[in-house]
């Protein structure tokens, strides 16, 4: 507009000078009328422009900041319906970010925070570099699209996210003010399937799931938590977040979680499993399964923890209901005055089960009866009674009748003894001989009037 007030000031000075070198001042009236209207009208033209131009100036700044207004308005529109990560740059800081972005960054509903912040806060400082080579490549060649760059941005609890990243000017002049960034996790896996499970609520399963998911930052602070946290241990969801797992963990397990936590969180390792108790607001303790992993792809660096921690306690009750009654059930055998056993029904009468009574009765320890390939009891059987025994065994199982019958073995010492046997065969549903099971006892340590009895009085 300067230009233009300058240039009518010149040509209204070079037609005066003009006018003047040919005056005439014996003209007649009406030419000296006409070149006193001219003069007029030009300094008049001057003077409007003079007064206008600050309004004319500001009306062209106004319409080149509306220009600019525009076209942040329409990136915005652009990134704002795009699923994947995206955000609005104005240079280096943020204008814009999608609900995709703030979601990559564990910063959901917190757009605020974002808006204004440069990239720079949101990469990890070894690849401030990178940004520069992508703003680079990205003026240098608009036509380009399909350059991208890895980077590694920082979520909201410290973790460090690898994503490849892609600029697109939103301008077409030389220098651009804003750019579309656009990014995409190096994880991602494109599914086959339709829009189906688009529309499955995964909160849902979330919050109805009877495991508890938790993430943890990484200070091992709880950041995130299912309500089944809540159904389970009585502890309300706002007073646990922000706080240590370990402060729920029973003392005398902590050192093993808090080493394993640890291991993760500094991507030592890249998953765990483990058995431990947590305590529940009102002091009892609750047996858990913890699954845990950390959710960054490179080893070495500090990384958020998620996983599951699931109800194990009425498996312990009964493992340890199992136990008590192995310790009794094995108290009981052991003050039975004879050997129980189980075994197969083969030609060695293989043991798989010998109770502490085969000590007493043969002088054998139950380790040395017990699948021992070198070890067959038909050998401590006395030769005259292995046939006849064998025989009357194998007939009584075949009718899937108990078998009882009286015989001589030979003990460890060499001491020849007569012992009483009762058993069964152990069949399946479909009538499949399983094992042999019994009892075998001394019949020395037994008072009979009667005296012994022999083989052939077998019942």
């Amino acid at each position: 507009m300067s230009l233009y007030v300058f240039s009518t000031f010149v040509l209204s000075l070079v037609f005066m000078l003009v006018m003047g070198s040919w005056w005439n001042g014996s003209a007649p009236f009406k030419v000296h009328l006409a070149a006193l209207a001219v003069v007029c009208a030009t300094m008049l033209c001057i003077t409007l422009l003079i007064a206008l131009y600050p309004v004319l100036a500001s009306r062209s700044r106004f319409g080149r900041r509306i220009s600019k207004e525009d076209k942040a308005a329409w990136g915005i529109d652009v990134s704002n319906k795009l699923s994947t990560p995206a955000a609005v740059l104005d240079g280096y800081n943020v204008v814009f970010a999608n609900k995709a972005f703030l979601n990559e960054l564990g910063m959901s509903g917190m757009s605020d925070q974002v808006i204004g912040m440069p990239l720079t806060n949101l990469v990890h400082p070894s690849d401030h570099q990178n940004i520069a080579k992508l703003f680079a490549r990205g003026s240098a060649d608009e036509t380009d699209q399909s350059f991208t760059i890895k980077l590694r941005i920082l979520s909201a609890d410290g973790t460090s996210i690898p994503v490849f990243a892609a600029i697109s000017p939103l301008s077409t002049t030389d220098n651009p003010e804003f750019n579309l960034l656009q990014l995409s996790p190096t994880t991602a896996v494109k599914h086959t399937f339709t829009s189906t499970p688009d529309l499955f609520d995964y909160h849902l399963l979330v919050e109805q799931i009877e495991q508890i998911v938790f993430q943890l930052n990484t200070a091992r602070e709880i950041i995130f938590l299912n309500p089944s946290w809540e159904r389970l241990l009585d502890h309300k969801l706002e007073g646990s977040l922000n706080k240590s797992l370990l402060a729920y963990i029973h003392p005398e397990d902590k050192p093993m979680v808090d080493a394993r936590l640890n291991s993760l969180t500094l991507g030592r390792r890249n998953h765990c499993l483990l058995e431990t108790r947590l305590i529940g607001r009102n002091g009892d303790s609750r047996w858990v399964e913890l699954r845990a992993r950390n959710i960054s792809g490179n080893p070495g660096e500090l990384s958020s923890v998620i996983g599951t921690l699931t109800d194990i306690s009425r498996m312990k009750q009964t493992e340890a209901s199992l136990r008590a009654n192995r310790r009794s059930l094995s108290m009981l055998l052991s003050n039975v005055p004879g050997m129980v056993y189980r075994c197969k029904n083969d030609k060695n009468w293989t043991f798989e089960f010998v109770s502490d009574g085969s000590l007493d009765v043969t002088g054998y320890e139950p380790y040395e009866m017990v699948n021992n390939p070198n070890f067959a009891y038909t050998q401590i059987i006395h030769p005259d009674d292995r046939a006849r025994t064998w025989d009357l065994c194998q007939r009584q199982v075949a009718k899937q009748e108990r078998f009882q019958f009286i015989y001589r073995i030979t003990t460890r010492s060499g001491q020849v003894k007569y012992v009483w046997e009762q058993g069964k065969g152990v069949f399946s549903s479909t009538g499949d001989l399983l094992a042999l099971e019994g009892f075998i006892t001394d019949l020395a340590s037994h008072d009979n009037e009667d005296g012994m009895l022999d083989i052939r009085q077998i019942v």
